[in-house]
């Protein structure tokens, strides 16, 4: 037997609800979604119960009392001894060393 295109459709959409209602959801047979906008029984909407929820841990950003500040005292000594200088008369620039840069950028 051969199923024409709106016999698959309703075939597929059947399949869909029954597996929305097996999610929790409260579907018409059209498939759509059933909201209820306002909870006149309860007077409030819904929450979740966290009182039985066990609190994280609490995080600090404070180093330790054995933490040391890491020392970067050398990279701007070492710094010093390069600048930067746009290469051989083009768009990008490149890192020489301070005794290299009257000849940066020429052939030698």
């Amino acid at each position: 037997m051969v199923l024409n295109k709106q016999q698959r459709y309703e075939i597929a959409l059947k399949k869909h609800i029954k597996w929305m209602r097996s999610l929790g959801l409260n579907v018409d047979d059209s498939g759509r979604i059933i909201k209820r906008t306002r909870y006149e029984d309860e007077g409030y909407y819904p929450t979740t119960d966290l009182s039985d929820v066990q609190p994280g841990p609490v995080l600090s950003n404070h180093i330790g009392p054995g933490g040391t500040k890491q020392d970067n005292s050398w990279k701007i000594e070492e710094s010093k001894k390069f600048t930067i200088v746009p290469a051989y008369n083009k768009g990008p620039y490149m890192v020489v060393s301070k005794s290299d840069l009257k000849t940066a950028g020429r052939k030698v």
